[in-house]
């Protein structure tokens, strides 16, 4: 058993001034040998720690959350919020780590894992220890333009755990989410009720909804809307269509639902959105 904690890896960064507020970076990263007496507490810390853990065992506890840790586990730590990561007495742990910055990291974990324990189980076959490799080699270069590199390795990271919670390896959707979001992508005119769906999943409300949130972050009616405003843009810019057409085709009530979703979610309304989007001052 270790005796005394060994830093295997421990290395540092400090981002090009204001980058963190504009694009995503690693301000340390590591591979920790722990000791039975490895324990790190915190009222709160710059940055999200995530922990990846190799072999042995510990505990985590974040946003009220207490997650035993295992050999494959990985844990986002909200390090915003107190927190706490200790090594198993009898057990202890060797991690992988790395400490994410950017902007606005906090919300980008709660797209993630929405309401559930920041915590992930990787396979074997599909762990990120070879992510963590190229991490490390990228950090130790300290290269030119290591800035857009760390933001580059997280956009990596970021999808090797999006794939790894919707529990696929691929990009393709489980055959009832496919095609109904190729049903609904047809026909955004439809009011598409609990029935219209069922009728082309197949399944519940409730399993439906699941599907969404675990493939696609999002819920049914969420998703629908953002397609519609996807519609309606390319409308605004494609064709000289009056806006109630447009919020006609695209499955809106009227207008007034159109400008109002358009602009929550766009910054501007329909109609100064497309002047500008067309280089028109009129």
């Amino acid at each position: 058993m270790q005796q005394k904690t060994a830093f295997l890896e421990s290395l540092h960064y400090v981002p090009a001034p204001g980058w963190s507020s504009t694009a995503f970076s690693v301000l340390r990263a590591g591979k920790v040998a722990a000791a039975p007496d490895y324990c790190i507490a915190r009222t709160a810390h710059p940055g999200q720690d995530i922990l990846f853990c190799l072999s042995g065992a510990g505990t985590v506890e974040t946003l009220g959350d207490r997650i035993e840790v295992k050999p494959g586990h990985l844990v986002w730590i909200a390090n915003e919020a107190p927190h706490m990561h200790a090594a198993n007495g009898h057990d202890p742990w060797t991690l992988l780590w790395f400490r994410l910055d950017g902007p606005n990291p906090a919300r980008l974990r709660e797209k993630l894992f929405g309401e559930d324990p920041s915590h992930t189980r990787f396979a074997e076959n599909a762990n990120p220890a070879p992510w963590f490799e190229r991490l490390f080699v990228a950090m130790r270069s300290r290269d030119v333009g290591l800035d857009l590199r760390l933001n580059h390795l997280v956009a990596e990271f970021l999808t090797i755990l999006d794939r790894n919670l919707a529990g696929r390896a691929r990009e393709e959707l489980p055959p009832p989410l496919a095609a109904l979001v190729g049903a609904m992508r047809a026909n955004l005119r439809l009011g598409w009720s609990a029935a219209e769906i069922s009728a082309v999943t197949g399944l519940g409300q409730s399993q439906t909804r699941r599907l969404f949130r675990r493939h696609l972050r999002t819920s049914p009616r969420q998703w629908l809307i953002r397609e519609r405003l996807t519609q309606a843009q390319a409308m605004l810019v494609q064709t000289s269509a009056p806006l109630a057409e447009i919020a006609e085709l695209c499955g809106f009530c009227d207008v007034y639902h159109l400008s109002r979703d358009f602009k929550r979610s766009v910054g501007a309304a329909p109609s100064s959105w497309r002047r500008n989007e067309l280089g028109s001052a009129k």
